[in-house]
């Protein structure tokens, strides 16, 4: 062997093996832990979205529904609408017509 103090190396007990695999599988161990509680609160977050999305879905479905009395009613609306400026263009047109045939009565007695 030579004497060297670098080639000189210190071999560790079993003690010392042991307590290093003890230390490691405590540090295992917790590191699960806190793993195991940030899953529990993941799990936690998930059921609540999971309710605002049930409840988002039965707003929306609320909101189609409104929406689509809403537009029946517009349509209705409308349809009475166009009716009425029918009606309307009619009549203006019976006015422009009665007042032709009026003049055409005048110029007809002159």
């Amino acid at each position: 062997m030579s004497e060297d103090p670098e080639d000189l190396q210190t071999k560790p007990t079993i003690e010392t093996v042991l307590q290093q695999i003890n230390s490691l599988g405590a540090d295992i161990d917790r590191e699960l832990g806190s793993l195991k509680a940030g899953v529990g609160a993941m799990k936690s977050d998930v059921a609540s979205m999971k309710s605002d999305v049930g409840s988002m879905n039965s707003d929306i479905r609320s909101l189609r529904n409104e929406f689509q009395l809403f537009r029946g009613e517009m349509e209705i609306r409308i349809d009475r609408i166009e009716g009425m400026t029918q009606t309307r263009a009619e009549m203006l047109n019976l006015r422009a017509d009665f007042r032709e045939w009026k003049e055409q009565l005048r110029e007809y007695s002159a």
